[in-house]
């Protein structure tokens, strides 16, 4: 029975020592569409995951299934509780399975100019029109920006990451640059090493295959660190 993301509430818990690693697995989780019901350290005490650990109850197992399809290497511990909430517990060498890139039609990009040719972010602009992009701001870099060493510069947001990632596809010598923003958009900068030639053709433009999640391995009963599955 597949079950979706956004049925599913979540406990954040960290036992990998990393300060801030649940509220921001969280976050990440959020816009994947997982409703988080708290966040903090793991309030049971034991040995923590290497990885990822998932406690659910007995009626949870399928919810835990599928959250476990967007983390890397989780095991699944059932417990006591009595509701159809999970914990998610964070490991020393945790991480999240990255989301595929979205198609082309499916991503906006701003295309700016921080180099001295004029015209170029015009002529850039029609040609990933022409690979199906939605292409929004087109003209000088309004961050100003300066990329000395890299052909592109590709600014981008934590939901916008996977979009990032295909953008980058398109070009070589590119630059990635996480900047806080708090929509899906990104932004492709040209820099100061564009060439003849940053652009690849269309073929090599293409995502390697996403990885299929494993099946996680299920370990014996646990005591219940009594979440609740109402959604805060």
């Amino acid at each position: 029975m597949k079950i979706a993301l956004n049925s599913i509430h979540a406990n954040i818990w960290n036992a990998g020592g990393k300060t801030g690693q649940a509220a921001s697995v969280a976050s990440q989780l959020t816009w994947r569409g997982v409703h988080i019901i708290s966040t903090g350290n793991d309030p049971n005490p034991g040995e923590p995951p290497k990885r990822a650990e998932i406690r659910y109850g007995p009626n949870g197992k399928q919810i835990a299934l599928t959250l476990a399809q967007q983390v890397k290497g989780a095991k699944l511990t059932q417990d006591d509780r009595s509701n159809p909430s999970v914990d998610l517990v964070i490991g020393s060498k945790f991480a999240l399975v990255p989301v595929p890139p979205p198609a082309p039609s499916k991503i906006t990009v701003n295309v700016y100019n921080a180099y001295v040719l004029p015209g170029t972010a015009v002529s850039l602009a029609a040609e990933l029109r022409k690979r199906g992009f939605k292409v929004d701001n087109v003209g000088n870099d309004p961050k100003r920006g300066y990329y000395p060493h890299s052909a592109v510069a590709i600014r981008y947001g934590l939901q916008g990451e996977p979009a990032a990632r295909r953008a980058a596809l398109q070009f070589k010598g590119v630059k990635m640059i996480p900047d806080g923003r708090k929509n899906a958009t990104v932004d492709v900068v040209i820099g100061s090493k564009w060439v003849d030639g940053t652009v690849v053709p269309v073929a090599r433009a293409t995502p390697a295959p996403t990885p299929k999640p494993t099946t996680p391995r299920c370990t014996a009963t646990a005591s219940s660190s009594g979440g609740s599955a109402t959604s805060s």
